[in-house]
């Protein structure tokens, strides 16, 4: 196994995404709605669609992740190329169909690019053994489990984010510890 292989954190980010995005539609329920623009043109909104959304006084092209708050107008979007979320109102929302399909078009290209050279490593990497085997079977469950279990869909959120940030913050010191013993 490659350590680029070991280290790519690209799915877990996407299951962290799509966990997240599920339990923000699930709490509104609405997963499309119609607004009448300042254009006066009405616009349907979807859930998954995508829209040109504010950021510092700027638009960029983004995909709505859910619709909710007070009236179901407040709107939760990931922005293409930057990846971050973002809460903005409906009456913020447009349409640059041009700029809209440039972006996805670059983002399709960036994911079959990954994944034809991750393909490609995966294939190189076969030919070298790591120096410690991975082990195949998954770590005993901590006897006191149950116990700790959160109570509330609220509480699990909590304690999986900061299970996340505690998971990476052992990992940053554990490298930067390696990185400092190989240069000495």
């Amino acid at each position: 196994m490659d350590v680029d292989d070991v280290w790519d954190d690209t799915e877990l980010i996407k299951m962290y995404d799509q966990s997240i995005q599920e339990v923000y539609s699930s709490k509104s329920g609405v997963t499309e709605k119609q607004f009448k623009g300042e254009d006066g043109k009405t616009y349907t909104w979807k859930v998954g669609g995508h829209c040109m959304a504010p950021f510092e006084d700027e638009y960029f092209p983004a995909t709505i992740d859910s619709i909710g708050g007070k009236d179901n107008l407040q709107v939760q979007v990931t922005f293409f190329y930057y990846g971050n979320q973002e809460n903005v109102h409906m009456k913020d929302l447009w349409m640059n169909e041009e700029a809209i399909a440039k972006a996805v078009a670059l983002e399709q290209k960036k994911e079959s690019e990954k994944k034809s050279a991750k393909a490609g490593s995966s294939r190189t990497s076969s030919n070298h053994r790591s120096s410690a085997p991975l082990p195949n079977f998954a770590p005993p469950v901590p006897p006191n489990i149950i116990a700790m279990a959160p109570a509330n869909q609220q509480e699990a959120l909590s304690s999986m984010l900061m299970s996340w940030y505690m998971s990476g913050y052992h990992t940053g010191y554990y490298q930067a510890l390696s990185d400092n013993a190989h240069k000495h």
